[in-house]
């Protein structure tokens, strides 16, 4: 497990730092962060408010309103939490502060306790199926994330090797499958890609209705459709710089299959529209991963996606 500390603000500062006790929590642990804000701008700092945020949390576990503090003040503010039990990757202790600079305009200052909790194949839980055509494809679930360590040499041109999570027969005739592409590491092969799989049968894409949008580690986005209903993903369109993270989109309409991307989950671009006249019936939805490793064998990937969802359109 390693740690960091960061702090943003701009160059006439005030400092802000977020330290932890234990220093560095394990997971479950009962967690006292601490924040100290100086002011070391060249000015008073007016109306000034102080949010502490628990890891994982969207709004602060608590709100503090410091008023004006002048040149030079020092406030020091501790909040107990805990170290989220069911989480992996980066977890963030943060303070974030808000302020007005001389009445009519305002500026803020972020600091976060980073702490990096390893990811382990830990499985997954129902509802969620796992499937493989690599024989090294290992799976994880934390939280709202799921995880894919796989190797494989590609998923088109007839090798369609990678490792999956799946909500068997979860796309209906209309439905909108997302997920968050969080990052893809493990190897330096350019072409390695994870993303979303929709199929008939994702165990058994020769079933039909077979499609694949994935962002790769630096080629950009591929998505990838087998027009024949033969199992071999034979259409392409993308391209483009890669985006960790991204988030990709593929909309259902019967056998008609739209597939978008934004990095901001606001604005999002359409990539391609096409038929795959295969489609039919309630199909399974899913994430996979592959390493795409041809030319670099031996090699595996490690996958990790949040917040996947299946929803009616």
């Amino acid at each position: 497990m390693g740690t960091r500390t960061g702090t943003e603000f701009d160059t006439q500062g005030p400092s802000l730092t977020v330290t932890t006790e234990p220093a560095e929590p394990a997971s479950g642990d009962t967690v006292t962060a601490t924040a100290v804000l100086t002011n070391d701008c060249p000015f008073p700092l007016r109306n000034t408010v102080l949010h502490l945020i628990d890891p994982g949390a969207l709004t602060a576990a608590k709100t503090i309103a410091l008023g004006d503090l002048r040149r030079g003040a020092r406030i020091t503010r501790r909040w107990q939490t805990s170290m989220p039990a069911d989480v992996a990757g980066n977890v963030s202790f943060t303070a974030h502060l808000v302020f007005d600079v001389d009445g009519r305009s305002s500026d803020c200052a972020r600091s976060s306790k980073t702490v990096t909790v390893p990811y382990e194949p830990n499985g997954v839980r129902d509802p969620y199926r796992t499937f493989a055509t690599t024989d090294d494809a290992q799976f994880g679930q934390y939280g709202s994330q799921l995880v894919i360590w796989a190797g494989g040499r590609d998923l088109s041109g007839g090798t369609d090797e990678k490792g999956g999570i799946q909500l068997p027969g979860s796309a209906a005739e209309s439905s909108v499958v997302q997920v968050k592409a969080v990052g893809l590491t493990g190897t330096d092969n350019p072409s390695a890609k994870y993303g979303i799989a929709v199929a008939n049968d994702l165990t058994a894409p020769d079933k039909g209705g077979y499609a694949v949008l994935t962002m790769s580690l630096q080629f950009g986005l591929e998505f990838m459709t087998d027009s024949d209903g033969d199992g071999h993903l034979d259409t392409w369109a993308g391209g483009g710089g890669s985006t960790h993270p991204s988030w990709l989109r593929l909309v259902r309409s019967g056998t008609t299959y739209t597939a978008y991307s934004t990095t901001n989950e606001l604005s999002w671009s359409e990539i391609a529209r096409v038929t795959v006249p295969s489609a039919s019936g309630a199909m399974d939805a899913g994430v996979v991963a592959s390493a795409v490793n041809t030319n670099y064998p031996g090699t595996t990937v490690r996958a990790v996606f949040d917040r996947f969802s299946v929803e009616e359109a």
